[in-house]
C-alpha cells in the first residue's frame, strides 16, 4: 500500500522544508523543528534536536543519582532522637 500523504506537511513550506541548521550549520538539512537557542527561536535539523533531548536526559539522570547520593549522607549525619 502506498504512503500516498507522507511528507506533505513539509512540501507547502519554502524550499520543502530545506535550509541551514542553526546549531551545526548544514546547508540543504531538513529543518523541521523550532528550538530556542540563546534566546532566539530558530529551525534545527532532527540530528541537533535528538543531540540536544539525549543532553538533557542525561543531566536528568546525573542530577537524580546526586541527589540520590546526598540523601543517604544527610540522614548519616542527622543524630537519631529517640
Amino acid at each position: 500500500m502506498s504512503k500516498a500523504h507522507r511528507g506533505t506537511g513539509i512540501r507547502k513550506e519554502s524550499n520543502h522544508g530545506r535550509g541551514t541548521c542553526g546549531i551545526c550549520g548544514k546547508e540543504q538539512i531538513k529543518t523541521l523543528y523550532d528550538q530556542d537557542v540563546d534566546g532566539k527561536k530558530v529551525k534545527i535539523c532532527k540530528f541537533c534536536k535528538a543531540a540536544l533531548k539525549n543532553k538533557a536526559q542525561k543531566e536528568a539522570r546525573l542530577a537524580k543519582k546526586a541527589a540520590a547520593t546526598e540523601a543517604p549522607a544527610a540522614e548519616a549525619e542527622a543524630p537519631a532522637e529517640a
